[in-house]
């Protein structure tokens, strides 16, 4: 029977209240012929087809040597060469997106291959609507008493590799939950949603692959950094693809985009430098052949063999103006870091010679601004969420209609950062450190992931492949919480607070390079 927009929706998907769960965008009837769906991994049990033809792929490909390229270990070398080394994959640039999918879906071939079933689609770990790690890969062993393939004991490299997270505790909600996932998708361009491009690129050499100078969005700097660093084991190394839950993580990543794909107004990167850059050599066929996707060969998931049965937005006559010009305000600061163009105004600062932020003395960064835009902030009337597809497309039209405060938190070193969560707040005499997310003070929490080498490479491109990782946070909602209508200080002051989510250990420490405001004006 057909499928109603209005009833049916993809797991994990309310926009309104930022979850990606069943409700919009809305899944359209999937029919006959089409490539299979992926599902979520909520609810499926130990024997269910989906979660048996994975548990036996990944023991056969356990089962190859370390050496064998088409094997578990070999594989995973695609991404990082061991754990402190990472090769092919992007972190911090705007190929992150695309090239995960690559490789999800190298593996969703293999498996297909492996076990015959040509009907099996990976499978996602939909962290908002279940935060606790899917039984199935918690256990050591099955319910019949054998291996569970899906569990982590490894020994490797000299060292055993076991997940920290408790298998019974949930994700924090300020990592994984709907608030999180509102600001993920009320992204108004590619690059604030995927994470933007490497400083300076200027041509499509396969060398910017790997370089992670690019501004970190919501998605990876949130979500994607620290499931990755709570889990532990294997997951915060460069050889995390040597746990099986990583595709269960990065294939709802994967979903995520696809999602915000599918909602009205929302385009990828039209920029040729992203759109003409090939992966060359990075992927493997399943007869151990390279395959070297371009970008705009992975826009569409059904073309390479699966789905997520999202129906596809009904095109806009035109484009929306406001969002257009948003968009182009966003490249202006982009392109030249502390622009000042029409619509668009920066402020500096850096933090005290030598200070560092820890749990219990927080780094406190003061940015001085002109109170006359900060006014026109706390002024505009707040953003309605978009609460069902038909509201969002109004919803980031307005979003990009009003003033905007962007934060950008440049050149970020951390210690700790594998068990580290790095809270941003607006620096009030209320604020208090630990309220978290609560807090109307709040902005957002960042991960650090990639906290290490690339291989092969030295001199200054080496430099840019392990460069200190930048973060963009909106701070317009919580400077309209704080300050209210009216109010007109010339400062806006961040507070950087590292905690823990993970018991037992202890937070590590912050300093950003720089911090810089920016206001957007339409």
């Amino acid at each position: 029977m057909p499928v109603s927009r209005r009833h049916v929706m993809l797991q994990g998907a309310v926009i309104g209240a930022g979850v990606i769960s069943s409700t919009i965008p809305a899944m359209k009837a999937l029919a006959q012929g089409q490539p299979p769906l992926r599902r979520t991994l909520q609810g499926l049990a130990w024997n269910d087809p989906i979660v048996e033809t994975y548990r036996d792929a990944v023991a056969q490909l356990k089962a190859k040597p370390n050496s064998d390229k088409t094997g578990w270990a070999g594989l995973a070398t695609i991404h990082g060469s061991n754990p402190g080394a990472y090769h092919f994959c992007p972190h911090g640039n705007w190929y992150f997106l695309p090239w995960h999918r690559a490789f999800v879906v190298t593996y969703e071939r293999f498996i297909r291959k492996l076990t015959s079933n040509n009907d099996f689609a990976m499978p996602f770990w939909d962290w908002t609507s279940n935060p606790r790690m899917p039984a199935v890969f918690t256990a050591a062993k099955l319910p019949n008493g054998k291996p569970n393939a899906l569990f982590v004991d490894d020994k490797d490299f000299g060292q055993t590799w076991k997940r920290t997270w408790p298998a019974t505790k949930a994700m924090p909600a300020n990592i994984v939950g709907p608030a999180v996932l509102q600001q993920i998708l009320a992204a108004t361009d590619y690059e604030e949603f995927g994470t933007s491009r490497p400083k300076g690129q200027n041509n499509t050499n396969p060398s910017w692959v790997l370089k992670r100078t690019g501004d970190q969005g919501v998605l990876e700097f949130t979500p994607h950094n620290n499931v990755h660093n709570n889990i532990g084991g294997w997951m915060p190394s460069a050889s995390s693809p040597r746990d099986p839950i990583f595709f269960m993580h990065h294939c709802n990543i994967d979903r995520i985009w696809a999602v915000w794909n599918s909602l009205p107004g929302n385009e990828n990167s039209p920029d040729p430098l992203w759109r003409g850059m090939t992966f060359t050599n990075n992927f493997l066929n399943t007869d151990g052949s390279s395959w070297s996707p371009k970008v705009t060969d992975l826009f569409d998931p059904e073309k390479l063999g699966y789905t997520y049965g999202l129906a596809t937005p009904v095109a806009s006559a035109s484009p929306m103006p406001s969002l257009v010009a948003m968009r182009n305000k966003l490249a202006t600061v982009r392109a030249a870091p502390a622009a000042n163009a029409e619509g668009v105004k920066s402020f500096t600062a850096t933090p005290p010679t030598g200070a560092v932020g820890t749990a219990t003395a927080p780094l406190n960064v003061a940015v001085n601004v002109d109170p006359a835009l900060l006014a026109s902030v706390t002024k505009r009337t707040p953003v309605a969420s978009g609460a069902d597809l038909a509201n969002f497309a109004a919803a980031q039209e307005q979003r990009a209609s009003g003033p905007r405060v962007l934060a950008f938190i440049r050149d970020v070193k951390v210690t700790g950062a594998q068990d580290t969560e790095y809270q941003v707040y607006l620096d009030t005499p209320e604020t208090n450190p630990q309220d978290g997310a609560s807090d109307p003070s709040y902005v957002g929490t960042f991960g650090v992931f990639v906290h290490g080498e690339h291989a092969g490479h030295g001199g200054a491109e080496e430099a840019d492949t392990n460069a200190d990782p930048s973060f963009v946070l909106d701070l317009t909602a919580a400077i309209q919480r704080v300050y209210g209508s009216g109010m007109t200080p010339g400062t806006i002051k961040l507070r950087f607070v590292p905690t823990v989510a993970k018991p037992g250990v202890r937070p590590g420490t912050i300093r950003p390079g720089q911090v810089e405001i920016v206001f957007l004006n339409t």
